[in-house]
């Protein structure tokens, strides 16, 4: 589980670096095809770390090289570390050399590094396009520059014996605010901790943040966050971090929530069987899987804050997206595309719980381990839309400033008026530069 949780760490630093590469690429074309043999350079996050992931990305380069004649595919492992990725694309981008194809997270790095990345539209067929959910995290300014990677989102997992104990419905669990706090009452009442986590690094603010937008926002409100023009200290931004706060109000969480630390603090008391429900990611289904506490397990997809949820808080994983200055860049577009169908994605949520955005994908094996999860399986396969988590939506030095002073506000000690302003604030100063509105 330590290992599951450090690579759950690696895939929730969907927050932002803002820099600009514009210096570094200019007089290079986006249009140029270029070669179509040679050696393909990829930088990939997680194929020296998983050893799963490197299973099936071994089968996506034997394939892709039996495919194409002449080609070679240099996989190379890199840290999942922004700062570190800044730095070496800032390298690469100044020498015109270095990776192909690159692994980063969506919407604020592509952002941040659209400047040396090139867009794909000109590869992408209609087919391969409808196959796979999570382009808002790679399209801006009606360019796509880049292949969305798999399927990252949050909900609620909750205790089904804990539920019992309290006198509540395992089979009904909360699907609004109001129900979720009625729910912690009666825990609470039975001496149980209703829902665990910690604060300290902010990542809760950031989840339950996101959770509760999918509950306050329409899906054309959740597109104007994606292009940065909805102000944080307004609806429905403010309704979601209502909702964050009246569940802190309730008493939903320990008085130490704020001030305990997420990894991995603030996950043992529920991996324990001591707190009932958790916050979660999508990659942290393993949980179903513990001896301890996996046969009791459920999910709760989304919640109703203030309108009735029309998409899922879910998006790219990751992103996989082509350098400007690569000399093969519809070589380097096909490779994105190719190790994203159905049949790679599968072999990845079989073998690595990795969760797909692929429409052709099955979850009947992984259903067999994971009846938890069945809720949202159910609403994915009825075609629920899906949308980036909200709190992936901010830039790195706004994402900093929402996640300290919404536990600021946790603690009491400012509110969410000024918290929310000193976001927008912030916003404000930082969307012309990303956005290249400057």
């Amino acid at each position: 589980m330590q290992r599951s949780i450090k690579r759950v760490l690696a895939l929730a630093a969907a927050t932002v670096i803002t820099v600009s590469l514009a210096a570094c690429s200019q007089g290079s074309s986006g249009s140029d095809d270029g070669e179509s043999t040679g050696k393909l350079v990829v930088w990939d996050l997680l194929v020296g770390s998983d050893p799963n992931w490197k299973a099936v990305m071994d089968d996506v380069d034997a394939q892709f090289e039996e495919a194409h004649p002449g080609v070679e595919i240099d996989r190379v492992a890199q840290p999942a570390d922004p700062t570190v990725i800044k730095q070496l694309m800032q390298a690469a981008a100044q020498s015109k050399s270095g990776p192909d194809l690159i692994m980063i997270w969506a919407w604020g790095d592509v952002l941040t590094l659209k400047p040396s990345l090139t867009p794909i539209d000109q590869y992408i067929s209609d087919e391969e396009r409808d196959s796979l959910n999570g382009w808002e995290g790679v399209t801006f300014d009606d360019q796509t520059y880049g292949v969305p990677i798999g399927l990252q989102g949050l909900g609620i997992t909750y205790n089904k014996q804990l539920f019992e104990q309290a006198g509540l419905d395992p089979d009904s669990p909360p699907d609004s605010v109001d129900t979720l706090i009625d729910s912690c009452d009666a825990l609470n009442a039975a001496g149980i901790t209703p829902i665990g986590g910690g604060n300290k690094e902010g990542y809760l603010s950031g989840w339950t943040y996101s959770t509760l937008f999918a509950g306050s926002a329409t899906a054309d409100q959740a597109a104007a966050l994606a292009d940065y023009n909805t102000p944080l200290n307004e609806a429905p931004v403010s309704d979601a971090i209502g909702g964050v706060m009246d569940l802190v109000d309730a008493g939903c969480f320990s008085p130490d929530m704020p001030a305990t630390p997420w990894y991995p603090d603030g996950f043992e008391d529920f991996q324990a069987g001591k707190t009932a429900m958790q916050f979660t990611i999508y990659s942290q289904f393993g949980y179903m899987q513990d001896p301890t506490i996996g046969q009791y397990l459920g999910f709760i997809p989304s919640l109703e804050n203030t309108v009735t949820p029309e998409f899922l808080p879910a998006g790219a994983m990751n992103v996989w997206a082509v350098t400007d200055f690569s000399p093969r860049k519809k070589l380097a577009a096909e490779l994105a595309l190719f190790q994203e169908q159905a049949q790679f994605q599968q072999e990845r949520l079989d073998k690595g719980g990795y969760f797909p955005n692929n429409k052709g994908v099955t979850f009947d094996d992984f259903l067999s381990l994971n009846p938890g999860v069945a809720p949202l399986i159910d609403l994915l396969q009825d075609g629920t839309p899906t949308f980036l988590p909200a709190h992936n939506m901010q830039d790195a030095k706004t994402n900093d400033i929402f996640q300290s002073q919404i536990e600021l506000a946790m603690l009491g000690q400012t509110t969410i008026e000024d918290a929310l302003q000193q976001a927008e604030d912030s916003r404000l100063d930082q969307r012309p530069i990303l956005m290249g509105t400057e």
